[in-house]
């Protein structure tokens, strides 16, 4: 009866965890998992920049695109400007994400 119920648990279980599906972070075409622009930005930009964009800490990134080209933000993101570190710890296909996401702003 014991070995019943922990096989039921079991099969419980992985029908639950198979239900809840992908969280939304799909691998892209090199095999990294990205995290989508907006949530990349809400976890690591958004404490000084505002969640926003309002600025806060840092400047405010609301008309980011009208100031900056992509490839500007890009590298920002990448190599830090003024009083912001590097971003590096990003991967890097979120980085080109949240640079173009950024660029449209």
């Amino acid at each position: 009866m014991k070995k019943m119920w922990i096989a039921g648990l079991i099969a419980g279980s992985a029908v639950l965890l198979a239900a809840c599906g992908s969280n939304g972070n799909e691998p892209n075409q090199s095999g990294q998992v990205t995290e989508g622009p907006e949530k990349v930005y809400m976890q690591h930009c958004a404490n000084c920049h505002g969640e926003q964009l309002q600025g806060g800490y840092g400047p405010a990134l609301k008309e980011a695109g009208k100031k900056y080209s992509e490839a500007e933000i890009l590298t920002i993101i990448q190599k830090g400007k003024g009083n912001m570190p590097s971003q590096g710890f990003i991967n890097e296909e979120d980085q080109k994400q949240l640079a173009k996401w950024l660029s449209e702003q």
